[in-house]
């Protein structure tokens, strides 16, 4: 059993074998578990008979403040599934003052390790509210059992710090970094160091075994835990990669599994910085890992439309300066983004 404790997680964090069973050791009549439908379907029968679950259906805070009263009477909530799941249970631990522990069943995205809920507000996401849960839980054998496409996804989290820190060092040379996110670079090369140790563990990454699963778990660890205790700064661990994925969702109205629309936005980024390193290459090439729009149900037709409406997108919801600002969209750059997609498959 490991526990994931430094000065950048205050989450107290154990990870293991068979943890799930532990729940039922505490789980109340006054407890409820917060999930997604097929997640519960999977993993009912380890939870007592009796247990009451609330299935997360919206995203939209307009929606969700209907739904507080339904928590009224509890005094404990617990977040079981992907990010989705992880994000409500701490929008209801904040809204209604609940205890909270979270169990991810995947690592698709560091949703765990933040204090804050992803909800929407018009389609536009928000980072709102503050919850720390009293642990979290890592079982290795129910990570392992998630498709791979899920725990794949959780890469886009951690390379992400790569194009955020790209983004930063070029507003930076511009004069446009803020005055509360003044480049720092003992953060980027933090950040950059945990992208190096996951380009290290490609081979473990490969079969998702624990030495991948801890990697992962550590980097999204930095991300969570460094935005919040740098002063809510998020320069070095997101940039124009996110803004790709908040405007594709935006336009689409479609949910994703986080990391393939993060992961093309990272190539995006790359790209547009002219630095695409080739152990970003064949770390893609390696794995099976398919995040085309082919593999997201959408197609090159939404990119295009993502990439033409980015910059605007950018300065409408006011994001911080970075490429996106200042890159101009054309069709050519759509194809060197499908051209490069494609040679890695």
């Amino acid at each position: 059993m490991n526990s994931f404790i430094n000065k950048f997680n205050p989450f107290q964090t154990i990870a293991g074998y068979n943890q799930v069973n532990e729940l039922k050791n505490f789980i109340l009549t006054d407890t409820c578990i917060v999930t997604m439908k097929d997640i519960w379907e999977l993993y009912h029968n380890r939870f007592p008979k009796n247990t009451d679950v609330y299935f997360v259906h919206t995203l939209e805070e307009i929606e969700l403040e209907k739904e507080i009263k339904k928590f009224s009477n509890y005094k404990m909530i617990i977040g079981f599934g992907g990010g989705q799941a992880l994000d409500i249970a701490k929008y209801f631990s904040w809204k209604c003052n609940l205890s909270l522990f979270q169990f991810p069943t995947s690592i698709s995205v560091d949703a765990v390790f933040g204090h804050r809920s992803g909800i929407r507000r018009g389609g536009n996401v928000n980072y709102i509210g503050w919850a720390i849960p009293e642990c979290v839980f890592i079982d290795y054998e129910i990570i392992q059992s998630a498709p791979l496409v899920f725990n794949y996804s959780g890469i886009g989290d951690v390379f992400c710090f790569y194009t955020g820190v790209l983004d930063w060092q070029f507003a930076n040379k511009k004069n446009k970094c803020e005055q509360k996110w003044q480049y720092n670079q003992e953060l980027a090369t933090q950040s950059l160091k945990y992208v190096d140790d996951l380009l290290l563990s490609v081979e473990h990454i490969k079969v998702m075994n624990e030495n991948a699963i801890d990697a992962i778990i550590r980097a999204h660890q930095w991300g969570g835990n460094s935005f919040f205790s740098s002063g809510w700064n998020p320069r070095h661990i997101e940039g124009i990669e996110h803004f790709f994925f908040y405007n594709l969702e935006y336009l689409t109205n479609k949910k994703f599994i986080h990391g393939q629309p993060v992961c093309l936005g990272f190539v995006l980024g790359c790209l547009l910085h002219n630095k695409l390193e080739d152990k970003f290459i064949n770390f893609f090439k390696s794995l099976d890992f398919d995040f085309s729009p082919n593999a997201m149900n959408i197609s090159w037709d939404h990119i295009d439309s993502t990439l033409s409406t980015l910059k605007n997108y950018i300065e409408k919801n006011h994001l911080w300066y970075g490429i996106g600002n200042e890159f101009e969209y054309s069709k050519g750059i759509v194809e060197k983004l499908k051209a490069t997609v494609d040679s890695f498959n």
